[in-house]
């Protein structure tokens, strides 16, 4: 009985320090919106309606903190995750918890996958509260869907569909004509 209410306490204290460190949300959040992704089959996607200058915090990966025996039961079910693991240096800080399921998390959950040359945010994992930053690597405009590195863990199984491939060879093709030197 004692570890169960231990248990509690800790993610009681848990969600009321991400709370308040997401209730900081930067001026950009509220700036993001979520409509179908301009990658063929990836459903949905984050898009800005504002610019963005490189460098800048647009706020925190949220949603439920889960216990690394939850993340595999639900792993198991073999349905739609949002996964995101934490740092072990956060483990202090969050009970031992170690993953954050971001079904019903924030719209930075939604952020596709796109190859290196096309990624504009990045995930910034650190040890405490909000424990992951989303970060724009380059001056974004507005209009344009944010893409992000999952991270060498995650299976790009999409990334041989024939019409990604060609929506990625066309976003190249048409960056090439537009940069000094281009054909």
């Amino acid at each position: 009985m004692r570890t169960r209410f231990r248990c509690l306490a800790v993610a009681v204290a848990l969600a009321a320090a991400v709370a308040a460190v997401v209730g900081q949300s930067s001026r950009y959040e509220k700036s993001l919106e979520i409509r179908t992704s301009q990658i063929p089959h990836a459903g949905n996607g984050v898009f800005t309606k504002v610019a963005i200058p490189k460098g800048a915090y647009l706020g925190a990966y949220t949603g439920q903190f889960i216990t690394d025996e939850e993340y595999q039961r639900r792993a198991s079910e073999d349905k739609w995750q949002y996964m995101m693991g934490l740092l072990d240096c956060a483990k202090p800080h969050t009970g031992g918890i170690t993953v954050i399921d971001g079904i019903k998390g924030n719209v930075f959950t939604r952020m596709n996958y796109a190859p290196a040359a096309f990624q504009n945010v990045k995930f910034v994992k650190i040890c405490e509260a909000p424990f992951v930053k989303i970060v724009a690597l380059r001056d974004i405009a507005a209009g344009e869907e944010l893409w992000v590195d999952y991270g060498p863990r995650y299976r790009y199984d999409f990334m041989e569909d024939p019409a990604v491939i060609r929506f990625f060879d066309d976003l190249r093709a048409r960056r090439a004509k537009k940069s000094p030197g281009g054909s």
